[in-house]
């Protein structure tokens, strides 16, 4: 019974990343950024750490990926996306107002 529940969930997580365009595995010392946008033809990543200048991902497939180091003094990052142009903010806990009426995600280190 726990073995058949442990499968459902683990279907049920595949699944749902799947299905979604963004996610983020971090590590001690950065954090990978996944888009999944194969229509795309470029994506780049803005944030507090780089003074919101656009670093592009790297394409791998269906995804493309963008990875962060650290610095050391950071506990918080807030980012957001351009994919051919188009902001995307993508899901995320939490969230902020940007000084131009949108939002920026937060991500905690």
């Amino acid at each position: 019974m726990i073995k058949l529940k442990f499968n459902a969930i683990f279907i049920l997580f595949l699944a749902i990343t799947a299905c979604s365009k963004h996610y983020v595995k971090q590590s001690e010392d950065s954090l990978s950024f996944y888009y999944n946008g194969k229509d795309a033809d470029k994506v780049l990543f803005y944030s507090d750490i780089n003074d919101f200048r656009g670093k592009k991902f790297k394409q791998s497939g269906e995804y493309w990926i963008y990875t962060l180091n650290k610095p050391g003094d950071v506990e918080e990052i807030k980012f957001f996306y351009k994919a051919d142009g188009q902001v995307y903010l993508p899901e995320c806990q939490m969230k902020i107002k940007d000084d131009f009426g949108g939002e920026l995600c937060i991500i905690e280190f």
